[in-house]
């Protein structure tokens, strides 16, 4: 079974992922996740475990870094003319 995702496949994995982020950041920090539009397929900090759980699912899959933290930062520039 192929388990590159086609471009539909992967917009809908997208969507999953922006819709799940905070999840992703309260619980996943710092960790590999694979996953797609069903949900998460395997997680670890371990790179090389988590492709070979995925690969073991037999399904379509994207991987993403889950990053320790986020931040904003806002910039306000004062016009002093």
């Amino acid at each position: 079974m192929n388990t590159t995702p086609s471009k539909g496949e992967r917009d809908e994995m997208f969507k999953w992922l922006n819709r799940n982020r905070q999840m992703l950041l309260d619980l996943y920090k710092n960790q590999y996740i694979a996953y797609n539009v069903n949900g998460i397929i395997a997680h670890s900090e371990n790179l090389r475990e988590v492709l070979a759980l995925a690969n073991a699912a037999k399904q379509p899959f994207l991987i993403y870094l889950v990053p320790r933290r986020t931040a904003s930062r806002e910039i306000n520039f004062t016009n002093s003319l």
